[in-house]
């Protein structure tokens, strides 16, 4: 099951607090954002996690898709 984590309006580190609250048995995560900085950190940590990211949007609106990773 895909899950989604809503972060719009929140400043760092609360996104990645919220995605490290549903990352653990997640295989996939949408993670919605309203920055940049939130993108890289949130991103960052994910890799970390075994997770492949892709990100769609800009300019206030960030869709993040998370994939674990196969061989993770």
């Amino acid at each position: 099951m895909k899950k989604k984590v809503d972060a719009c309006g929140l400043s760092c580190p609360e996104p990645v607090l919220r995605l490290r609250r549903v990352i653990d048995g997640a295989d996939e995560i949408e993670v919605l954002v309203d920055n940049q900085v939130c993108v890289e950190n949130c991103s960052r940590f994910a890799q970390s996690k075994g997770f492949c990211v892709s990100v769609k949007g800009g300019s206030g609106h960030y869709t993040m898709t998370l994939t674990k990773a196969v061989n993770a």
